[in-house]
């Protein structure tokens, strides 16, 4: 039983190390690719610099070409994300996970109807599962004892 145990240890270490010697171009980057876009943020930040009060909306409407440096695609618009949701975290999980807690952190915080409801909706289910949980925990416990599996 060892040997065999330890011959599936050997061959896991071996096609694990095989992956990571296969993946040897992973670190490999294009170095004038970075220094292209470098450049081209270094210009954007000179003009923000020369233009404190500068937004995304003027440069759009100047049709500046710096303003395609700051595009949804890039990323500058992810935090969106987070207006949607109580800190980044969807209001049916504050319900689930904390119960009326969550509900009342989202209530306070996010102060958006819908996602409240949410944290209502995850509260209920929260509690059912647990309610279950319990349930079939005692449930199989009194089975156990009833079949003589107890002490």
């Amino acid at each position: 039983m060892k040997k065999n145990f330890l011959s599936i240890c050997i061959l896991l270490i071996l096609g694990t190390s095989a992956l990571v010697a296969s993946q040897t171009n992973l670190f490999q980057y294009d170095a004038d690719a970075i220094e292209n876009e470098m450049a081209q943020l270094n210009q954007l930040e000179g003009y923000l610099t020369d233009h404190p009060g500068a937004t995304l909306g003027e440069l759009t409407a100047e049709s500046n070409p710096l303003a395609s440096l700051v595009s949804n695609a890039n990323g500058v618009s992810g935090l969106t994300i987070l207006n949607d949701q109580t800190l980044g975290i969807p209001g049916f999980v504050w319900g689930c996970c904390l119960s009326w807690v969550g509900i009342l952190v989202v209530y306070l915080v996010g102060k958006d109807p819908v996602q409240t409801k949410q944290a209502i909706w995850g509260c209920i289910v929260g509690s059912v599962l647990g309610i279950g949980t319990s349930v079939a925990l005692q449930l199989t416990g009194v089975l156990t004892q009833l079949l003589g599996g107890g002490y």
